[in-house]
């Protein structure tokens, strides 16, 4: 090869570099930052440990996942903010088995800490106090940097129609 067609070969692939890094950066620029968000997972489990993969297999069956955020004071005391209240961007599909907030939670300060919680809920919106949910933990939020609550568990029955148990000891539809 020559040394022509290697600089030829070298400036397109370094013009291919270049155009997807101006990609990639116009990509990240679109994300809107007015705070912080949180992430968060879960999955269904039985009391006895056996997976639910398919939320209608839940009894009763979870239709969403709602995220909540009390802020409170180091004290403990109420601050009374509550940014996820009546918000859809707080709410995520069962199925999707995650869920992440916009960058819009507002910033915690020094002496401050969002009790951060989940509901199950049923296709109208509400609450299902059959499934149990982990008690809320105390985390601060800090602007443009995501919250990692991790992979929370729900804690709910097999339903009647989904209790075929494969190899794996899931509960599933026969």
């Amino acid at each position: 090869m020559g040394p022509v067609r290697r600089f030829r070969r070298a400036a397109t692939a370094k013009a291919t570099v270049a155009m997807l890094a101006v990609g990639l950066a116009g990509t990240v620029g679109c994300v809107r930052i007015d705070g912080g968000s949180v992430e968060f997972s879960w999955v269904l489990r039985t009391a006895d440990g056996r997976a639910i993969g398919d939320c209608g297999c839940s009894n009763p069956p979870v239709a969403n996942v709602r995220l909540n955020l009390r802020l409170v004071s180091a004290a403990g005391t109420d601050e009374g903010a509550m940014p996820c209240a009546g918000r859809t961007q707080c709410q995520f599909s069962c199925p999707r088995q995650t869920g992440a907030t916009p960058f819009d939670i507002p910033e915690t300060k020094p002496d401050q800490m969002y009790l951060i919680s989940i509901d199950a809920l049923a296709a109208d919106g509400t609450a299902l106090s059959a499934i149990k949910t982990p008690p809320p933990v105390a985390r601060s939020v800090v602007r443009g940097q995501p919250t990692d609550m991790g992979a929370l568990l729900l804690v709910t029955e097999c339903a009647d129609a989904c209790s075929g148990v494969n190899g794996q000891g899931v509960c599933a539809r026969p």
